[in-house]
């Protein structure tokens, strides 16, 4: 059951209880002002830095490869045209020049002669040359030692065939030699012959004196 008096105690409760936003103390007050000012001070600061990286941004130079790169376009000749007219301009001098390094007769004079070998490029690697020409003797002695090896085992194996052919076809004559026929004829030859009569014993009876 319903308490009557409750009814009463609630209307008191809200009477008593305040109306509207709560008065803040000088403390508070103070704190929200701090915590606006470190606001505003983050916000300064963030502008400052955006506004830092748009002028260094706006200022960078720009990239020397890619102006190079357009320079060497410019002065490059476009079509055909320009490109045979350019090579007319040249000297005698530069066209004997650029025939000369264009050519491949002295590079196989310096072959035929052997002047490559006495450049510095070459003689500096006069040491490797030598252990990579050791390793090519090496190798092709291990070649030639494997191939040797190789007929050795083959001529070996047919030996060792011939002579298991060997061994059998004696096993088989012998076994042939032991048949009782084939002594027959042997011991024929000889002048002796099998007995038909079955093999008695003899006893042997002393004599008395």
């Amino acid at each position: 059951m319903k308490n009557p008096f409750s009814f009463r105690f609630r209307s008191k409760k809200a009477a008593k209880s305040p109306q509207g936003n709560r008065i803040l103390s000088p403390e508070e007050i103070a704190a929200q002002e701090a915590q606006k000012m470190q606001l505003a001070e983050q916000q300064a600061k963030e502008k400052a830095r955006k506004k830092a990286q748009d002028s260094a941004r706006s200022t960078r130079p720009r990239n020397r490869i890619a102006s190079v790169d357009k320079e060497a376009d410019a002065k490059r000749p476009n079509s055909f045209f320009q490109r045979f007219v350019r090579n007319g301009k040249r000297s005698p001098q530069e066209k004997r020049e650029r025939q000369n390094r264009q050519s491949i007769g002295p590079v196989i004079r310096d072959v035929l002669s052997g002047e490559f070998l006495t450049r510095e490029g070459v003689t500096r690697h006069i040491p490797y040359l030598l252990f990579v020409s050791a390793l090519f003797i090496a190798y092709i002695a291990m070649g030639y030692q494997f191939e040797r090896i190789e007929r050795e085992k083959l001529t070996t194996k047919r030996q060792l065939k011939e002579l298991s052919a060997e061994f059998k076809t004696l096993k088989a004559e012998f076994e042939t030699e032991l048949q009782q026929s084939t002594v027959e004829q042997n011991i024929a030859d000889l002048g002796l012959k099998q007995t038909v009569e079955p093999p008695f014993l003899l006893e042997y009876q002393p004599v008395a004196p």
